[in-house]
């Protein structure tokens, strides 16, 4: 029997709660229920010292998606969310699907069915567990114009020479992704595909859909989006599947989280390990700042983990490193030479400054940042390998 139990908290949708749940729980084993709750803010509030492995949304017999349970689900980012109904209504399973939740349990509860959920957010976990050396890096920006998605091009190449064929970049930024440009890559497949299939990812599908570029470095890319409100990545839920396939595989994923906060930006920059903001020496830029550091609070983000690039820099300015440093003291900063036209000519050609100015101050600047990540992070996870040796071998063996 498995010594790590699941843990499970309870939501009353509809207000009203179950006693049938009780004696459902009761007889099952590997299993610890955290906490139950009949309103959606009083859960969140009980589960911001522990989070839950499983939350099951009791809907009792409506067909009927609340209104809140869109944004519910983005307050829980590392939890598996499941809609419990008597309710069969064809149109209300889809609605259910389409939030991706993490899927629809119907009541009352089957035994088998539920121990079957329990034991693949089990598999889960242990693999989450697993990957805990392998990085999600989000790239993003005070603004449009200060060069999130050549230093996040840039970078991932630079972090593909020491990590060859075990770094990915993927493209989110919106409305208009250019990775793909810039790498001078055609748009045969994008994101959009394997959303589309992210119930029945594998890894021979994910692989036709990325494209490889000639420096070592994999590359998923995204569509554009001439719709300004319309969100590029809708099912948050697909995207977190696709997250957690690209995890298993490569070291390294990095991502063009651009400057559009929405649902998804969110989402990402919680679920990430590092993220990159990138910024110049301006006003509107420290203004931005601002603003951007109070949504990393709402989102519960570790301002430790956040580090600023500075790009453009020079010492003329009127505005320094010091005014960065009053709004995110907690941050690292890495100050970019100003190289405009050097990165411009790149990005003009569709190359990397590897190959259009590999002796540019700029070049060198971002492989010390990368060679500076990859170190920190093996330096953190040398001793859980140290104490768990061959572990990695014996699971995939």
């Amino acid at each position: 029997m498995n010594s790590n139990p699941i843990n499970v908290s309870l939501l009353y949708g509809t207000g009203s709660p179950n006693p049938e749940y009780q004696e459902f729980f009761s007889a099952i084993e590997n299993f610890k229920l955290l906490h139950e709750a009949e309103d959606p803010e009083t859960f969140l509030i009980q589960q911001r010292e522990k989070h839950p492995d499983l939350v099951l949304v009791d809907l009792n017999g409506s067909g009927i998606i609340p209104s809140w349970l869109t944004s519910f689900i983005a307050e829980l980012p590392q939890t598996e969310v499941m809609v419990c109904s008597h309710s069969r209504d064809p149109d209300f399973l889809i609605r259910v699907m389409k939030l991706r939740a993490g899927g629809f349990i119907p009541l009352p509860l089957n035994r088998a069915e539920f121990l079957a959920t329990l034991d693949r957010i089990r598999t889960e976990r242990e693999q989450r567990q697993n990957q805990s050396q392998n990085q999600v890096l989000a790239v993003t920006g005070t603004k449009g114009g200060v060069g999130t998605t050549s230093i996040a091009t840039n970078l991932a190449v630079a972090l593909a020479e020491i990590k060859p064929r075990e770094i990915i970049l993927v493209d989110l930024a919106k409305p208009f992704p250019h990775v793909g440009h810039f790498l001078d890559l055609k748009c045969h497949h994008t994101i959009m595909d394997l959303i589309n299939s992210a119930d029945n990812l594998d890894q021979t599908f994910v692989q036709k859909i990325v494209q490889k570029h000639k420096s070592n470095l994999d590359v998923l890319i995204s569509n554009p989006n001439p719709h300004l409100n319309a969100n590029t990545v809708p099912d948050i839920g697909a995207l977190g599947k696709i997250f957690f396939n690209l995890r298993t595989t490569y070291k390294w994923v990095v991502v063009d989280l651009g400057i559009w906060p929405d649902q998804c930006y969110n989402r990402v920059l919680q679920n990430a390990d590092q993220i990159l903001l990138v910024t110049e020496l301006s006003l509107p830029n420290l203004q931005n700042m601002k603003i951007i550091k109070a949504l990393f609070q709402d989102l519960l983000l570790d301002d430790a983990k956040v580090k600023v690039l500075v790009n453009h820099y020079s010492k003329n300015y009127a505005v320094g490193l010091k005014d960065i440093q009053n709004i995110m003291p907690r941050s690292v900063l890495h100050p970019l030479p100003h190289e405009y036209s050097t990165i411009i000519e790149a990005i003009n050609q569709g190359e990397t400054l590897a190959d259009a100015a590999p002796r540019s101050k700029l070049w060198r600047r971002l492989k010390e940042v990368a060679e500076e990540l990859v170190a920190q992070n093996e330096a953190v996870t040398a001793p859980q390998d140290a104490v768990r040796p061959g572990l990695l071998r014996r699971i995939f063996s």
